[in-house]
């Protein structure tokens, strides 16, 4: 029992490892996840949960429940878990995006850690998971020149600058309950932390008389807060098993301490002022409610479906000022997705025991952009490959590709294509032999 305790302790002090070199990285720009100007306003892109096997199966996370893998997006499917397992799963992915707008083409290409999860069984019917992830992704750079003919008369060429990287990450700890035979309930609470910084100038290029303008404002957000879920599970015959199920996050508040720093600076004299906010309730995790279903059919066949209703009505935008129409609501998203093993049993072809993922996802996202509410679409593929000959261990790759936005109204379409791999490891800790 002993060696069971170090090796629970080693892989939490990994995990502690990875989350404080997530942090500084962070902090010193590199952790940048994403390029999108749509990260202008409020706290970026919002990461897609889910291990990767399922973001390969479209993101169904709500009624997934698997016993060889970590669902720690609904913490009831972990009590599924055996009582002799303990699984880490582990996944790193890269971005490439490309963006046009009526006048001009651009790329970019991240490559980023993923996540980290481990779940083990600690009572009858109840597991726990711990694991960090990120929340939300912020990265852009944005360059324009005034083209207003009066303006450029009066002041000259000018040119605007708006740049911004961070985002928010979590630490969480799950809980899966086995109440009922057919009924499990869980909660994850989650340590949300991060830091979001914009820059914004407006820089004279033809003028001499007129200051420049540098700007920078930095926030450090540092919150708990909880989500709950539920999973109604059943055999409606001799192969066939019916999974429901749901999460709801309340709206969690996320005090910031911001520092916003001016310089002006000109041919004569420069000037520097530094304004500090603690405990401002400028942002917030939005009320979240998701409900979901999966039909699996012996170990060969899922099929599934999510559906998942955020309100970002009341968010604070809190970006740059320039001449762009930004508004929030409440975003829907719908996931479907299936996944197929030819014979997950099979000695003599390895090709037979993949498994072969699937899906796609439609969102209309919480952004109205100039007037457009901002829709995003995506298919998604990928598979699971077993590293042993039982089931157990795997490798999973998942390929996503879909567009977000339009050119319509002076707004950017983005294409984009993400890969992510991970690596889901199963090993027995508390099997008692009958010989030493």
């Amino acid at each position: 029992m002993l060696k069971i305790y170090r090796k629970i302790l080693i892989v939490l002090i990994t995990i502690t490892t990875i989350s404080t070199n997530t942090i500084l990285a962070q902090r010193d720009g590199d952790a940048i996840r994403t390029y999108s100007p749509y990260t202008l306003y409020g706290i970026g892109d919002m990461y897609r949960y889910g291990n990767v096997a399922n973001k390969a199966t479209g993101g169904i996370n709500y009624g997934v429940r698997d016993q060889l893998g970590i669902n720690s997006h609904n913490p009831a499917a972990l009590s599924i878990q055996d009582s002799l397992v303990v699984m880490l799963d582990f996944a790193a992915g890269s971005k490439n995006t490309y963006s046009k707008s009526s006048l001009s083409t651009t790329s970019a290409n991240t490559f980023y850690f993923d996540y980290v999860d481990l779940s083990l069984r600690i009572a009858p019917n109840l597991t726990v998971n711990v694991g960090i992830s990120p929340v939300s992704d912020i990265g852009y750079d944005i360059e324009r020149k005034e083209s207003d003919p009066y303006q450029i008369f009066k002041y000259g060429d000018v040119k605007y600058i708006y740049s911004g990287e961070g985002g928010i990450n979590q630490v969480h700890w799950g809980a899966g309950y086995r109440l009922l035979p057919k009924l499990s309930i869980g909660v994850n609470m989650h340590y949300y932390f991060g830091s979001i910084n914009r820059f914004y100038s407006i820089e004279h290029q033809t003028s001499s008389q007129f200051a420049n303008v540098y700007s920078e404002n930095r926030m450090k957000i540092s919150k708990t807060g909880f989500t709950f879920g539920a999973q109604f599970h059943t055999r409606l015959n001799a192969k066939t098993f019916l999974t429901v199920g749901a999460i709801y996050q309340p709206k969690t508040i996320l005090p910031v301490r911001k520092e916003i720093t001016t310089i002006t600076t000109s041919d004569i004299t420069t000037d520097t002022s530094r304004n500090i906010s603690a405990n401002v309730d400028d942002i917030f995790m939005p009320q979240t409610f998701g409900i979901g279903f999966t039909l699996r059919k012996t170990d060969k066949l899922l099929i599934g479906a999510d559906y998942t209703l955020q309100d970002w009505s009341k968010f604070n935008p809190d970006g740059s000022s320039h001449s762009f129409s930004f508004t929030t609501g409440k975003s829907h998203t719908y996931n479907l997705g299936l996944e197929y093993t030819p014979r997950a049993t099979s000695l003599k072809n390895n090709f037979k025991r993949w498994n072969y993922r699937a899906g796609f996802r439609y969102s209309k996202t919480f952004m109205t952009c100039n007037g457009i509410n901002i829709t995003e679409q995506s298919i998604m593929f990928g598979a699971g490959i077993p590293l042993t000959r039982r089931a157990g261990s795997k490798i999973n790759a998942a390929v996503e590709v879909g567009q977000r936005g339009t050119v319509k109204n002076g707004l950017i379409k983005e294409t984009f294509v993400t890969f992510s791999i991970g690596i889901n490891i199963l090993d027995l800790w508390f099997q008692k032999f009958q010989f030493n």
